[in-house]
Order: structure tokens, then sequence, then C-alpha cells
């Protein structure tokens, strides 16, 4: 899947998602019905700012946005939407905002689809940066996306090398971010003619859960196969993994498997 396309998409990763136990009424948070692209990338973002702005305005910009950010997540994460533990989160967050505020949600959510369907981009990352919200105690900041870009067309000749050879192309990113440098590798990917959906796999993984999150949404919406994890890649302490809609439709834990089995008899081989 090398573009966004949502209802169908998004029909077959429940599908192919894993079947949950005891499935519960629907979260109070929908998944907005998305349309065709009819804004501009910078239409959308300056909307995005906009309607950001007029949430909830009594609270902290960086509460609302986090909480925004964990409903959209939650939504996305279709092997945990109807888990007890998801509902009653979401639940508690939509408690404290008023029914216009809710509104806002919704709307924000589509404005983010519509830019990213205008361009492959790190739109999470740029807005973040573009409201303050970073941290500056942890000195938090994501790198510009035309950055990233640059770096992921700098290794691209090996990526493809790669693909050309195994079928696929897997990418560990240990400080993911809003997972930017990942959606620069999928555009590079499109652009050489290959679908990133089918033949890359990313591992990602951020100590801060708000920047997984932002990074599992951006790569949900995109089509790429991918698990996000939330934890400390120097102590190896990780509390939560997530998995991209793209992982389940396209069966990438039977394939990683079956990759894992023939490297391992090919070392096996040469170690003879």
């Amino acid at each position: 899947m090398s573009q966004i396309s949502f209802a169908e998409f998004f029909d077959q990763a429940q599908d192919a998602a894993p079947v949950v136990q005891h499935p519960l009424p629907v979260l109070p948070v929908n998944l907005p019905a998305v349309s065709p692209p009819v804004l501009s990338l910078a239409a959308a973002r300056r909307q995005f700012i906009s309607v950001f702005h007029e949430t909830a305005y009594n609270l902290r910009r960086w509460e609302v946005f986090s909480d925004f950010i964990i409903l959209a997540a939650s939504e996305l994460d279709i092997a945990r939407i109807r888990t007890p533990e998801s509902i009653e989160r979401c639940r508690k967050i939509s408690e404290r905002y008023s029914a216009a505020d809710m509104r806002n949600m919704h709307e924000l959510f589509a404005l983010m689809v519509c830019a990213l369907q205008a361009q492959f981009h790190d739109f999470l990352g740029a807005v973040f940066m573009e409201l303050e919200l970073g941290d500056d105690r942890q000195e938090q900041y994501f790198t510009p996306y035309n950055v990233q870009s640059m770096m992921a067309r700098l290794l691209m000749p090996g990526v493809i090398d790669t693909i050309r050879r195994e079928g696929m192309f897997t990418l560990s990113e240990p400080t993911c971010g809003a997972g930017g440098m990942v959606i620069a590798y999928a555009e590079c990917l499109i652009e050489a003619g290959f679908n990133p959906s089918v033949q890359m796999f990313v591992s990602c993984i951020d100590i801060d859960p708000v920047a997984a999150d932002m990074a599992f949404i951006q790569l949900s919406l995109l089509g790429i196969a991918a698990e996000v994890v939330t934890g400390n890649t120097l102590t190896l302490e990780f509390n939560r993994v997530r998995y991209t809609p793209a992982y389940y439709l396209n069966d990438f834990e039977e394939r990683l498997e079956s990759q894992r089995r023939i490297k391992a008899m090919l070392a096996f081989i040469r170690a003879m």
C-alpha cells in the first residue's frame, strides 16, 4: 500500500487483527469517517493549529495535545481497541472534555489524515515543534523532515540492494521520536518503485510514551508495518509494544519468522 486508502485498509486490517476475547462497546471517541483529501498540506496544518488552540483552552496545551495523541493511538491499536484497559483509559480522558471539545478532537484527527494524505512527512513532529511543546528539561525536539529525508536518501542504495536480495528491508529505530526517519525511508521506497507496506518492516523504540504514540499513529495511517515500543533502548526496559495495522494485514509475523529461519540456516551452512 503506497497510498493511503483508509476505508478499505481498516476493513482489511480489522479482519487480520488478533481476536479479542471479550469485545466491549465501541469507545466514545470513534475513528472519523475519512474522505479523499480536499486540503493542501499547508491548509490542513493551519487549520489543525487553529482548531487545537480552540480546544479546551482552559487546560495546558501539552495536556490537550497528549490527550489527543493517546485517544488517536488507542483508536488505531486494533489489537487492543476494545480491551477493558483501553476503553477505561479513553473514557477517563473523554470525560474531562466538553462535547464541543470532543468534536474538535475528531476534527483534529481528520485534519491530520488530510495532511498525511497530501504529503508523506512527519506531520505530528512538525506540529509539535510549531506549538512549542518540547520539554526543555529533557531537550526534546524533532529533527526537521527535510533533514531526515536527506539522510534516508544517502542510505537508499544499500536498502534497495537488500530488498532485491531478500524481498524486504528491516529497519531499527532506537530513538524514533514521531517516526519521521521511518516515514522518510518509506517515501524514498515509493519513489524507487517499491511498496513500503509489504517490503519494509520497522522496529521503533522511544522512551517518551507520547512520542512513541505519535510514531504509532503516523506509521499506522501511512500503511507502514511496524512494532512501536515504549521503553529505554539503553537499559532494555520496555513497557508496551504496539503493532500497526499493516503488520497484521501483510502477515509480517510469519514473514519475519521465515526470514529468521532462512538466515539461521545460511549462517549454519557457512559455519560448516
